[in-house]
């Protein structure tokens, strides 16, 4: 999945419903504005962190809580005495580094909604999901590390009505006097209602929604 290329910053490869995504990367190469949400009927949700602060390094400690369904050794459908298809929930949690300045200063996760063999249902910040989990790292090092800080901000909900597929879920960091690591967190949607439906520059998950299908076509027998 993007291994390379202008869309894709980091990791993120081998998983076909997520990679880590920086829609400002490309905007700095081509010009242009780029669109900020997936837009009205996408298959994606955009988890987007943004680091306002002056000075600090900060990593992002961001969790999906995916249902996904379930397979048998033969790779088909496992179904309940009703013949529902079978689904767990389970969490996904990547670590995403920010910067204070520039580019770095924003990264991001590009889930599939709905559809498919997954859906996010939340998100948020901490590896379980609580406001008491340690949902940054300020002073983060590529092996790890830093002030682990409460993120004190709830995971937002799909089901909940906090977001819904095409809308952009947004974490960020601002300094604050008085609280731990002088950092405070806050989250907000970009409801892909309020865009535009056209931009002077590319439409940075149009052209990924068509790099998706084109590689299916491409796997295709």
């Amino acid at each position: 999945m993007l291994c390379a290329g202008v869309l894709a910053v980091t990791g993120g490869c081998g998983n076909e419903n997520l990679t880590i995504f920086n829609p400002s990367f490309l905007n700095y190469l081509q010009g242009g504005q780029f669109p900020l949400t997936p837009g009205p009927n996408a298959a994606f949700v955009f988890v987007r962190t943004v680091n306002k602060t002056s000075n600090q390094s900060v990593a992002f400690v961001v969790t999906a809580e995916i249902e996904r369904v379930q397979r048998d050794e033969n790779g088909d459908l496992q179904r309940d005495e009703s013949g529902n298809v079978v689904t767990e929930f389970v969490f996904e949690t990547h670590r995403l580094r920010t910067f204070p300045a520039g580019n770095a200063s924003e990264a991001g996760i590009l889930y599939a909604c709905t559809g498919g063999e997954q859906s996010v249902e939340r998100v948020g910040l901490g590896e379980n999901l609580l406001p008491s989990d340690r949902g940054i790292f300020v002073d983060a090092t590529v092996g790890g590390g830093g002030l682990g800080i409460q993120a004190n901000v709830n995971p937002l909900s799909r089901s909940g009505g906090n977001f819904s597929c095409g809308d952009t879920v947004v974490f960020e960091v601002i300094d604050s006097i008085g609280v731990p690591g002088n950092i405070k967190v806050r989250s907000f949607v970009l409801s892909d209602d309020n865009q535009p439906t056209s931009f002077a520059g590319p439409d940075t998950f149009r052209n990924f929604e068509r790099f998706l299908q084109s590689q299916v076509r491409e796997n295709e027998p």
